[in-house]
């Protein structure tokens, strides 16, 4: 494709099973990634369960989350799966994530957060600190806007949906395809990352090429599928793969897994129910 292109996403077009090969007999924890998971508030936790276990199901070995204390003590009873670690503040704190990061391959932040002065403070510090490639949603997207050069030399794949985009660029999301593809171009470009703009259609571009993902359903309205999507890019990440690559893939497989939960539920359909169709979508794609 040349330079400044755009085409449909697919998952034959995504070569999934080159991100999924089949295992070896001998292999052990950890060989398909650690995942730090660092968000969540007093008021926000369901978020995290969704994220990380978005990302077991997509493969990780381990999402560890870290954040405030009721927020972790949530996810912990939420799921046996999932490894938690409180903090006392009101965010995730910069000290204990970085002594997590030192052993893991990947870090999604920003879920859950509160929006305060200290807690986006924090959030930046983190993307400092940080070495392993990042998934950066919600409001770790307005702790970065603040302060768009954090972002230099990261390895990061931002992820805002149509509210965080104009947080980003201080414009409104386009609504002609055309001028969709000129601006997530134009703002990877800006902010040096990879960027995802979720939506009914989720526009992905590198600043070269975008990649525009049509997978989903209609009734995949309810609040969630952003966490899913986060939770299944830093699993991706934590595989060695490229923000790009996690973009791709995580933009398909949450469309597919929704689209088959929303086959049985119709209007009813919830993002937990996507997340137990995550598993399927992936076996689907590897054929």
């Amino acid at each position: 494709m040349p330079a400044g292109s755009h085409r449909p996403d697919s998952g034959r077009a995504l070569r999934i099973v080159a991100v999924y090969p089949s295992r070896r007999q001998r292999v052990r924890k950890g060989d398909f990634g650690r995942l730090i998971i660092a968000g969540g508030s007093e008021r926000y936790a369901g978020c995290l369960a969704f994220c990380g276990l978005a990302a077991l199901r997509a493969g990780a070995d381990l999402a560890i989350i870290v954040a405030p204390r009721r927020a972790a003590d949530i996810a912990a009873s939420y799921s046996p799966d999932l490894i938690t670690v409180p903090c006392d503040s009101t965010f995730p704190e910069p000290l204990i994530v970085g002594e997590l990061l030192s052993n893991a391959d990947a870090l999604v932040l920003g879920c859950g957060v509160v929006r305060t002065h200290s807690a986006h403070n924090a959030l930046r510090a983190i993307i400092q600190q940080c070495t392993v490639p990042i998934v950066a949603d919600a409001e770790a997207l307005h702790a970065i806007a603040e302060k768009p050069s954090v972002t230099s030399g990261k390895r990061i794949l931002l992820t805002p949906n149509a509210g965080e985009f104009q947080t980003l660029t201080g414009r409104p999301w386009p609504r002609a395809s055309e001028d969709r593809a000129r601006a997530v171009r134009a703002t990877s470009k800006r902010y040096e990352a990879p960027v995802i703009v979720k939506g009914a259609e989720d526009y992905i571009s590198d600043g070269n090429t975008v990649f525009v993902d049509r997978e989903g359903s209609p009734y995949m309205t309810k609040g969630g599928y952003g966490d899913l999507l986060a939770g299944i890019a830093g699993a991706v990440l934590a595989r060695g793969r490229t923000p790009l690559q996690a973009a791709r893939v995580a933009a398909y497989l949450v469309g597919k897994a929704g689209r088959l939960a929303s086959q049985k539920y119709e209007e009813g359909t919830l993002a937990s129910d996507a997340l137990a169709q995550i598993s399927t979508a992936v076996a689907l794609a590897r054929r």
